[in-house]
């Protein structure tokens, strides 16, 4: 009888081991086995469940806070948590696709290239080792409602493993997601957390807005056909932009309006 228990060798060698870890715990979670608010056992007891490090532990640990579905609470332990707002669409399309798919024309600047150290949820969700680099792409996408007008809608930052892409001027022109395919590596699956936010003060910078103006942030973990994280998306869509749904059973197709 399956009780939930795995171990890492379970999951075949080329799943990350923390990706897996991630996973067996986030269906816990799901089916409630480690209801909210639920202490998870310690760090080292998943170690020797799972048959992996401390490191490897605290990686899918954090991952999972990323996610919102953990929180540590220092000097008592991790806890369960259940997320503020989960909704499920079909597709694997970003933001952008979508506004391009409804015939939006979108400008794409980037405003930034560069190897960097990732913050530390970006790196336990690409499962980079302590102070490993990745490529942090910024871009900013605007629309011309009229000639001579710009109006930007969308600041998004994605974060490669290096080596993943090496011609960045190619993304002025190409989605992403096209240039991961061209270049072998297809996504597959995506995960994606949706919440509202004020944008900071350079964050309203670049979008034209006034600081703490609403906006939605987009938190995207792309993953290829074996489970292999390949981009972790951040994307910031301003406020004024109305998103409408219509469901059937056949797919879900979104509507932006900008107002």
């Amino acid at each position: 009888m399956d009780d939930g228990r795995r171990t890492g060798r379970e999951h075949g060698p080329r799943m990350p081991k923390y990706l897996a870890i991630y996973r067996v715990l986030a269906d816990r979670i799901a089916d409630g086995r480690y209801p909210a608010d639920a202490l998870l056992p310690a760090q080292r007891e998943l170690g020797e469940e799972f048959d992996v490090s401390l490191m490897t532990v605290r990686q899918a640990i954090q991952a999972l806070e990323a996610d919102g579905l953990l929180e540590t609470r220092h000097g008592v332990g991790t806890f369960a948590r259940r997320p503020a707002f989960a909704y499920g669409l079909t597709g694997l399309r970003s933001l952008s696709q979508d506004l391009v798919e409804q015939g939006i024309e979108l400008e794409t600047e980037v405003l930034d290239a560069r190897l960097v150290v990732p913050p530390g949820d970006v790196g336990a969700r690409l499962g980079i080792q302590a102070q490993g680099r990745v490529l942090a792409v910024e871009r900013l996408r605007s629309t011309r409602p009229s000639p001579g007008a710009s109006v930007p809608l969308l600041l998004q930052t994605s974060y490669l493993p290096a080596g993943i892409v090496d011609d960045v001027e190619t993304l002025r022109h190409q989605s992403l997601y096209r240039l991961l395919e061209e270049s072998g590596r297809p996504v597959r699956q995506a995960s994606e957390t949706i919440q509202a936010v004020a944008l900071t003060a350079e964050q309203a910078r670049v979008l034209r807005r006034e600081p703490g103006s609403p906006a939605l942030s987009s938190s995207r973990l792309s993953r290829g056909e074996d489970g292999t994280p390949l981009v972790d998306d951040r994307a910031l869509l301003v406020g004024d932009t109305v998103i409408t749904a219509e469901r059937a059973v056949t797919g879900t197709n979104l509507a932006y309006e900008h107002r």
